[in-house]
């Protein structure tokens, strides 16, 4: 059974859930133009990016350093890749690391969670003046990808799901300067599942929507005295009106018993499992960004009796909890990708990249003297798959604690920066990284990947050596 949706609940639902113009041009587009020449790697058709928000600790997970203090139940053993691998906590991510690359030398900039989301989520550094005008990576990747759109396409090409709600996580990163077509389509599976905008009854729902076009004389959009925000207002509504009416967005959302089952049964798996559907269906979905939070481990980071509350700093949990809900989660959604095949008869993981990482590791050494760790910015793990990348490897090392990068292992010879992911991601996707837009509200001409960063130039560019 789904809610209905009322013609007044549509609108009061459409500005907080429903991406304005899923598949409407913008309105005006901005002057473009690429800083030098690169060739994108055009290997995806679309991108998830598993945000572990909170900073996942290196060392316990896709770095993983054995300590006098660790758990037994950890269950430390080698893995046939010749790494220590926790398989007391990611059993079923350990089969699908043929198919990965396990990066090891990456560092942040921040080592606050906001400021740490804020470059994650778009690839620049927070500035206060422009925070409001910065867009989002998948804001960006939705405007360069809806005048691609097809006309069978339904989804806006920006989701986002569960992104924590606390503050000390900063807040999801949206539009920026760019209008509302490209806009995230923002769904939080964590309460209860509801998703207004699939509807009981379409056949009474298309009749009111007609019957208000027929006497509403501003949707006629006629004339050259219409307003650009009103024009941007239409594209909003068409945009999600077509979504809404799509006979096809029901089944996304209808989650399978024994699938719930496979991906943990749990919000984050549910999120997957969507993002699964959406890529399967490839209905305009090019950026699915799916959110886990509670990473956050100052205190009891091996703790059980807590069950882990998401970003509820007195409810935290552990990585018991957290890895429990990512390891089913991440495995099954990879190997779905890889047996599921897309029209051409390719397997889906072949055109789409999966990318798992948070804002920063976690301080190395003893545990503070609550059973937890701080933020550390030096090395963090990241986790990438398909699209053409070339699993079964790692790239970088790190030294004994964790606390320090020992080789970098791709050509800039230095640490990946959250800039050099953004990079990859644009390159897969066929976007240009270096490409300019000008126009904006402050008059600075926005760079989709800054080159340089708060400490000098870095060169940013996509991490080639993950494709072999």
């Amino acid at each position: 059974m789904f809610p209905t949706l009322s013609r007044r609940k549509f609108w009061q639902y459409g500005s907080v859930a429903v991406t304005g113009g899923v598949l409407a041009p913008l309105a005006t587009r901005l002057n473009a133009a690429a800083a030098e020449k690169v060739t994108p790697r055009g290997s995806a058709e679309c991108v998830i990016f598993l945000n572990l928000v909170g900073g996942p600790s290196q060392m316990d997970t896709f770095d993983f350093k054995p300590y006098k203090f660790t758990p037994q139940d950890l269950d430390v053993r080698k893995h046939k890749l010749g790494i220590e691998w926790p398989y007391g906590l990611l059993p079923k991510t350990a089969d699908i690391l043929d198919d990965a690359v396990i990066a090891r030398s990456m560092g942040a900039w921040e080592t606050l969670h906001n400021l740490g989301q804020f470059y994650l989520q778009s690839g620049h550094a927070f500035n206060a003046a422009r925070a409001k005008e910065l867009p989002s990576m998948g804001s960006v990747i939705a405007y360069e990808m809806l005048a691609k759109a097809r006309p069978s396409d339904y989804l806006p090409p920006f989701v986002s799901m569960n992104f924590p709600a606390g503050a000390v996580n900063g807040t999801l990163i949206r539009e920026g300067f760019l209008d509302s077509s490209a806009a995230p389509l923002t769904l939080d599976v964590r309460k209860n599942g509801n998703m207004p905008f699939l509807l009981k009854d379409r056949e009474r729902f298309a009749q009111r929507m007609d019957f208000l076009q027929s006497f509403d004389t501003s949707r006629q959009m006629k004339g050259s005295g219409v307003s650009p925000l009103l024009r941007e207002w239409d594209s909003f509504s068409k945009g999600a009106e077509k979504m809404i009416r799509s006979p096809q967005v029901a089944g996304i959302f209808q989650l399978k018993d024994d699938d719930r089952a496979r991906y943990g049964k749990s919000a984050f798996g549910d999120a997957c499992l969507i993002a699964r559907n959406m890529v399967e269906v490839n209905a305009g979905a090019r950026y699915i960004l799916v959110n886990q939070g509670g990473w956050d481990h100052h205190g009891d980071i091996y703790g059980k009796d807590d069950k882990g509350t998401m970003e509820d700093r007195r409810a935290r949990g552990g990585l018991y909890s957290n890895c429990g809900e990512l390891d089913p989660a991440l495995a099954s959604l990879v190997q779905d990708l890889k047996s599921r095949k897309n029209a051409k008869g390719e397997p889906l993981l072949d055109r789409t990249l999966v990318c798992v990482m948070g804002e920063f590791g976690r301080t190395p050494g003893p545990l503070t003297d609550i059973k937890g760790r701080d933020h550390w910015p030096f090395v963090r793990c990241g986790m990438f798959l398909g699209a053409g990348v070339k699993g079964g490897r790692i790239l970088g090392a790190t030294d004994e604690q964790g606390a320090k990068i020992t080789k970098f292992e791709w050509h800039k010879n230095r640490p990946m920066y959250p800039e050099d992911v953004s990079a990859t991601i644009y390159s897969v996707l066929g976007i240009d990284w270096t490409k300019k837009l000008e126009n904006t509200p402050s008059g600075r001409e926005f760079i989709y990947v800054e080159p340089i960063s708060s400490t000098g130039f870095i060169g940013s560019t996509e991490i080639k050596e993950l494709f072999g």
